[in-house]
């Protein structure tokens, strides 16, 4: 097998996808994230998987079921209609003949999802989340932030908004708890000129965390903001 110092800039591309949604080792998710913060396109793309990645995440097995429904006939022609013409066949496909690819794969697969399972209940439509607002977020010049707080059984979700953070840096993310100690809540890399979402998670409980702060690589402060009790 290829060693991990070995990957070539496509290979670890291709890891995107998993890599968003925390399905990659230790050694591969290293290498991904190395990869993030040396590369001029990488950022950008595991931004635009993001929402889809987010999306995946939030869906609860257990609460849903097969029923008799098939995908509808002619939906893959249909998604395919929809995207942008693909350029015409060369030696190498390129980023954008297999970022078509992809998103024919994935838009078919979230559609046979849609169409193959409801929610077990009494027939009303799900609902999301409660997200709390964060009233005031502090950010440094240049970085705007907002943030929401989800409340979890097992720990807080920090659903985090920010533009103007640099490219391709690592940021991490600290939650504060009432007793002053801190556990981290994750870590993300700043794309240039996008808004990045962020689903961050601690294991401090809401009722138990006082704030949460952002720090970029070299453990300056960036974003903070104290959570309303």
């Amino acid at each position: 097998m290829t060693g991990l110092d070995d990957l070539d800039h496509e290979q670890l591309r291709e890891a995107l996808g998993a890599y968003s949604l925390g399905q990659l080792g230790d050694p591969l998710r290293g290498a991904v994230r190395a990869h993030l913060t040396t590369c001029d396109t990488c950022p950008a793309e595991l931004a635009e998987i993001g929402p889809i990645a987010r999306v995946l995440r939030s869906v609860d097995p257990d609460a849903v079921r097969p029923v008799d429904v098939g995908v509808p006939a002619g939906l893959d022609d249909r998604i395919r209609r929809a995207l942008p013409p693909a350029p015409l066949p060369t030696r190498s496909r390129g980023r954008r003949g297999s970022l078509v690819t992809a998103a024919v794969a994935v838009a078919s697969a979230a559609a046979a999802v849609v169409v193959t399972a409801v929610v077990v209940g009494d027939g009303d439509a799900p609902s999301g989340p409660t997200v709390i607002a964060v009233p005031e977020v502090q950010v440094v010049q240049g970085v705007r932030a907002t943030a929401g707080l989800v409340d979890h059984t097992w720990g807080l979700e920090i659903k985090l908004q920010a533009t103007g953070l640099r490219a391709g840096e690592r940021f991490r993310m600290w939650v504060v708890a009432d007793d002053g100690s801190t556990r981290e809540a994750g870590e993300f890399v700043g794309v240039a000129g996008t808004e990045i979402t962020c689903d961050m998670s601690s294991s401090v409980l809401l009722d138990d965390a006082a704030a949460f702060r952002v720090v970029d690589a070299s453990g300056d402060e960036v974003i903070s903001a104290d959570i309303p009790s």
